[in-house]
């Protein structure tokens, strides 16, 4: 995309108008220049201009020669009008001059094939082969006997000689290799027999190939789904984030922000329906990526113009909306998270569910206590930050936050997020480079929005994925891991049984509840699993479980074991009177 617009305004001087005609796609300024300098094959900073490499090394070439160093740089199918163009400017002469020749050769000569839609390529990017034995035609092609035995066995009721086969047979095999699915047909129609009529056209084949609807020939000799291809540009552009080079250019004294531009760039971010960020306004205003020198105090320098403007708000790194735009739920911690007390009391009238402190707990719950996966939303101690800052971390999703499309900061070591400011807006991306926004709100120690991903994931309690940091501020990608986690992981067949638990939960205790939660346990459960099951059943407190498995006297460890176990005949013996003394008033 960059070459084609490089090569249709000759040069380009100022990177930001390249960026203008590439802005459609979602590609900035910065990723221009990052693809620019990190692609010295495809790109030469000549003169002060950028321009194709290849307009380098065509010069002085032959005509054919400099087509195959064009499309080479090129790295796909090239429309002819493009190749017209720059093979016009290698000869410094007129396109109109060049173009029977240009047209010419593309059409005879061998390394050349036009296609229907009129672009041009290389045959070697195809199979190639004339009369060549299989074996030896697979080896010059770096076939390997495995790669086509597997193709031709997915391609068996191909018949190669109907018109129609190699459309068939793109749409069986893709995403395949060009140069593999060539190999079949080559072998379906040039037959051992030396007597035989040699009916595979290398150059025909590869342009019928490439020309099948809904299918995109990529620079690594696959032809692939045209939907697979969707993601290419935002994995570009994440790389170019992650290069970031510096380039040639001249750095200068960082930017002052004048009043006058103040009100430029505040009517931008009021013009937009969505997020405006510092990066882009300093790319489109004054064509300043991450490869100045001087961008930390260019940044520094309208983040804080843009911070003092009461029209604006800010939401996190560099990111700015209009004041008060965002979504009014996210203000408020959702109801279901609220914690259900009950009143049943003993005989005696004590209380029965009843938490405990610290010196009343077993030391093993102790400590569980301020395990990630123990605390949640209304129920953590935020822990100090980590001596060292991970760019990842794993998090595990429960069944409440799957239905409400949420997630805890508890998970999240503190100081992973920035503190400020305190609502915040965040993008997600997945491996296939969908985008998700996501919504941070310190005060209620909650991220909302991710309903449409968390439904798309069938387990219900226990999938793990991953954040990870990007060199953009909240900006961070995120992927699904395949396994659960075996600790809070709950079967669909036991969620149902735990969701009927709480449909009759009406009228009992906690302690009730925990009796029945631990009987499906014969051989005893991790303090974790129980936590998470019970609150399958009724919103309960992390101090209350393990005050219950403390002090009732029908639960019990086994030395050395980490698992708790319930006796069922140890149930009237009700409350450890020696735990009296540490129940909290």
């Amino acid at each position: 995309m960059i070459l084609e617009q490089l090569t249709d305004m000759e040069s380009a001087v100022k990177l930001g108008e390249l960026a203008d005609r590439l802005s459609g796609a979602g590609i900035g300024l910065a990723t221009v220049r990052s693809l620019l300098a990190s692609n010295p094959d495809r790109f030469a900073y000549h003169e002060r201009k950028w321009i194709p490499a290849s307009r380098l090394l065509g010069q002085g070439r032959p005509f054919a020669e400099a087509m195959a160093v064009v499309l080479h740089g090129f790295g796909g199918p090239m429309p002819m009008s493009v190749l017209v163009t720059e093979i016009g400017r290698i000869r410094q002469l007129p396109a109109e001059e060049v173009e029977p020749t240009v047209r010419r050769i593309a059409k005879y000569d061998w390394p050349f094939v036009v296609t229907g839609d009129d672009h041009v390529s290389l045959t070697q990017w195809g199979f190639e082969a004339i009369d060549q034995k299989l074996d030896r035609a697979l080896a010059l092609n770096g076939i390997t006997r495995e790669e086509f035995d597997g193709a031709q066995a997915k391609l068996a009721n191909i018949n190669f000689r109907d018109p129609a086969a190699i459309a068939d047979a793109v749409r069986i095999a893709a995403p395949i290799r060009l140069k593999v699915l060539g190999a079949v047909a080559y072998a379906a129609l040039n037959r051992p027999d030396p007597k035989t009529v040699l009916m595979f056209d290398a150059r025909q084949f590869y342009a019928d190939a490439i020309s099948v609807p809904g299918y995109v020939f990529a620079p690594d000799g696959v032809l692939y789904p045209e939907a697979d291809a969707k993601k290419w540009i935002s994995n570009a552009i994440r790389l170019a984030e992650r290069l970031a080079p510096t380039v040639e250019v001249e750095d200068v004294q960082p930017i002052e922000v004048k009043p006058e531009d103040v009100d430029k760039l505040v009517a931008k971010v009021l013009a937009n329906e969505n997020t405006t960020t510092a990066t882009r306004l300093l790319e489109e205003n004054y064509e300043i990526t991450l490869s100045n020198k001087t961008f930390p105090d260019d940044m520094a320098n309208i983040m804080a113009a843009l911070r003092g403007q009461d029209q604006l708000q800010w939401v996190g790194g560099d990111r700015f909306r209009r004041k008060g735009d965002f979504p009014e739920y996210i203000l408020e911690v959702p109801e279901p998270f609220q914690f259900t007390k009950s009143d049943q009391t003993s005989e005696e009238g004590d209380p029965i569910d009843v938490e405990l402190t610290d010196d009343g707990l077993s030391s093993s719950l102790r400590k569980l206590l301020q395990h990630p996966l123990a605390t949640d939303v209304l129920d953590e101690d935020i822990q100090p930050a980590p001596k060292t800052m991970p760019e990842q971390v794993r998090l595990v999703l429960k069944s409440i936050h799957r239905e409400l499309g949420t997630f805890p900061m508890a998970q999240i070591p503190t100081g992973w997020l920035s503190a400020e400011p305190k609502i915040q807006e965040i993008i997600a991306y997945d491996p296939t480079g969908r985008e998700l926004q996501i919504w941070a709100n310190h005060d209620a120690r909650l991220l909302y929005g991710f309903l449409d991903w968390w439904y798309e994931q069938p387990v219900e309690s226990g999938a793990v994925f991953t954040l990870t940091k990007t060199n953009k501020a909240n900006v961070l990608e995120f992927e699904w891991l395949d396994q659960p986690d075996p600790v809070v992981y709950i079967s669909a067949q036991r969620m149902e049984e735990l969701r009927q638990l709480g449909v009759t939960s009406e009228g009992k205790s906690t302690l009730d509840l925990l009796i029945e939660v631990m009987a499906h346990w014969p051989k005893g459960a991790d303090y974790l699993t129980i936590l998470a099951e019970i609150n399958v059943v009724r919103r309960s407190s992390r101090r209350l479980i393990a005050s219950l498995l403390s002090s009732y006297q029908c639960f019990y460890q086994r030395s050395g074991s980490p698992v708790w176990h319930f006796d069922a005949k140890k149930v009237e013996l009700g409350f450890d009177k020696t735990k009296r003394k540490f129940v909290k008033k």
